[in-house]
């Protein structure tokens, strides 16, 4: 079976199981690969849930942000009614179709007024940014006198948890693969501790932020 996969903290890139190999695929080439016939069970993004590739279906299982969640930030260099353009990490675009209301709420304006970029890291090119992942875990070292967590703002105005992803697999094998992830997912929650702290020292994140965002993610059943 191949099949994509969630790594346990930055949730972007997916990676494909193929021929043994890992493949590391950008959100945009997630729907390309199954259609394709290269991979037979995947996350997908929540804001295309509704329309699913045909052949596959849906998997009791996904990703979602609970409001302590530490991965999903706006940085900015100006206060957050005065942002005029905004930078958003090239892979994430899908995070501005998931975020759209709660950012106009908080932004105080259209984000059709606003200058929008998708970019490769994070310059001086824009008031603010979007930051998610890795990045958003190590936003400190960036300096910005603003950092809102977009997580605990979407709970707090829409009262649940920010869905990002939900499992997706192919009909015939959809059994097979909602064993081979619920397997996977009891795994890595016995040896999240064990995880947890290797993360953080191979990726020099401070473990206590580590360890409280690990404890908001949710794996579970998806309320689409």
């Amino acid at each position: 079976m191949s099949l994509g996969e969630v790594r346990e903290f930055d949730f972007s890139p997916f990676y494909a199981r193929i021929n043994g190999g890992k493949i590391p695929v950008p959100l945009s080439g997630v729907e390309t690969l199954i259609m394709s016939g290269r991979i037979d069970a995947t996350p997908y993004p929540c804001t295309l849930a509704s329309a699913i590739p045909k052949g596959y279906g849906l998997l009791p299982y996904g990703v979602s942000l609970g409001a302590g969640a530490e991965s999903l930030y706006l940085l900015s260099r100006m206060p957050l009614g005065e942002i005029s353009s905004l930078g958003v990490l090239k892979g994430y675009e899908f995070l501005l179709h998931l975020l759209e209301e709660v950012l106009e709420i908080t932004l105080k304006q259209s984000l059709k007024t606003i200058r929008l970029g998708i970019v490769s890291d994070v310059f001086p090119n824009h008031d603010a940014y979007i930051l998610y992942g890795d990045k958003a875990l190590r936003r400190k070292e960036y300096g910005f006198p603003v950092a809102l967590n977009l997580a605990k703002r979407f709970y707090e105005l829409k009262g649940r948890p920010l869905n990002l992803a939900v499992w997706i697999a192919r009909l015939d094998l959809r059994e097979e693969a909602e064993v081979r992830i619920g397997n996977s997912l009891a795994f890595w929650m016995l040896n999240r501790k064990t995880f947890t702290r290797r993360y953080a020292e191979e990726r020099k994140i401070p473990f206590a932020i580590l360890k409280s965002h690990v404890s908001h993610l949710i794996f579970g059943p998806m309320n689409l």
